[in-house]
């Protein structure tokens, strides 16, 4: 039997070894550099964040996932949203501390409402009087676009310019009406005065203007030529002017007057005026209160007696709060004193025969106001029209009759519902 021989196969025998481990490794590495990426792209703490102005510092600005678990280290209310700039910003996450930048920026332009403004002609109005409720977290300046016409009458459109600081416009346009007003201010009340040198001159009460148009004219009172120290007679002029520009002028005179033996300087009469106003009026009161209290401590507490130091106002006032006793312009001077100290305004009056009182400005009108006891001190004079001081005087030899035109016009409204005489309060 022959021996057989081995049989070689010459095709090489190939070891396998299996896929699986080799794709793991692959995805885990793919996994990796996807992770990576992500964080990259997309990191746990963003470097920078945009704000606009005005607006609040929250962490999603730095956070877009789970800014919960972030804390900032830097205190973000201490910045001024309002203020564009990169401000540092300090992160804690993770335990670990971010730095980062805030930059502000102020995109937003300003915002506002557009206002009708009527001019006279001549008056100039500023940009910002045409406009209202200007919103912008940064300080906003207004100029014309072009230049208003003020000489042409009628109604106009006016453009205007809002920038902020941050160089942001807004364009808006508003109506300008200019009025052809040829009509001067008429002055009231103004009248020749007469003080004592050295005398505090109150030279604008009784004294109103009134116009056409203008609603609120001014008034100027040219005092240069007046030496309040030394006697003589000057000239003073009030000057009125409207929004058109129209002028009206009245030169009055101011005389000065030595002061006479036994002068009373006003200073020292206000101070007794003050002191009794304390314990006759409170704050609570409105000014017809204070009159009515001041009327009744007058005519309660100044007998009357005809006498009195009729040189100066302030004597006859000193009289009254010294001695308690006096004539009518005792008791009006001393009326004059309250009424001032209390800061009502108050004019006094001389009647023909010559009887004095006073006028009072009360309810915006003009109002008389005699505290002066009469016999028997049934008659009562508070706050009375020219209709009510004359349907007495008529009765009574002409008691209150007076030069209507050298004082304010007074109001023709009645106020004695509001009066019980009998009581020391007014109905209200």
């Amino acid at each position: 039997m022959g021996e057989s021989s081995p049989s070689f196969d010459k095709t090489p025998r190939r070891i396998r070894i299996g896929a699986a481990p080799i794709v793991l490794g692959v995805l885990a590495v793919l996994i990796a550099i996807l992770a990576a990426l992500a964080v990259w792209l997309n990191p746990a703490v963003s470097d920078s964040a945009v704000l606009e102005a005005g607006g609040v510092i929250t962490m999603d600005l730095f956070m877009e996932r789970h800014p919960e678990e972030g804390r900032f280290l830097t205190d973000v209310y201490s910045i001024d949203t309002s203020r564009p700039g990169i401000y540092a910003i300090d992160i804690l996450r993770d335990g670990k501390t971010y730095d980062c930048s805030l930059i502000i920026r102020d995109t937003a332009a300003p915002t506002a409402s557009p206002v009708h403004v009527t001019v006279g002609r001549g008056r100039a109005p500023s940009p910002e009087e045409f406009v209202t409720d200007v919103r912008d977290v940064t300080p906003v300046t207004v100029v014309f676009d072009g230049v208003p016409d003020l000489t042409a009458g009628g109604d106009q459109t006016v453009g205007l310019i809002l920038t902020d600081t941050s160089g942001n416009e807004t364009r808006l346009t508003a109506t300008l009406t200019v009025l052809l007003d040829s009509v001067p201010p008429q002055i009231h009340g103004a009248r020749d005065l007469e003080g004592y040198a050295m005398d505090s001159l109150d030279l604008t009460t009784g004294v109103s203007v009134t116009d056409d148009e203008d609603p609120s004219p001014t008034l100027e009172v040219d005092d240069s030529g007046v030496d309040p120290d030394s006697p003589g007679v000057y000239a003073l002029t009030y000057i009125a002017r409207d929004a058109a520009g129209n002028e009206s002028r009245i030169t009055v005179n101011v005389t000065i007057l030595e002061r006479p033996v036994g002068y009373v300087d006003p200073r020292i009469v206000m101070g007794f005026a003050e002191k009794a106003l304390e314990g006759i009026v409170n704050d609570s009161m409105d000014d017809m209160d204070k009159a009515y209290a001041i009327y009744r401590y007058v005519k309660y507490t100044v007998a009357f007696e005809e006498d009195s130091h009729k040189s100066t106002w302030s004597g006859a006032a000193y009289q009254a709060f010294a001695a308690g006793v006096g004539d009518s312009f005792v008791h009006a001077s001393a009326c004059r004193a309250l009424l001032t100290a209390a800061g009502i305004e108050n004019v006094d009056i001389t009647g023909t025969s010559g009887n004095h009182w006073n006028l009072v400005y009360i309810n915006g009108g003009w109002y008389h106001f005699d505290a002066t006891p009469r016999a028997g001190g049934r008659d009562n004079f508070f706050l009375l029209t020219d209709a009510e001081l004359e349907a007495y005087s008529s009765t009574h030899s002409g008691s209150h009759r007076f030069d209507a035109s050298l004082y304010p016009d007074r109001s023709e409204t009645s106020l004695q519902d509001a009066v019980d005489y009998g009581s020391t309060v007014l109905r209200r």
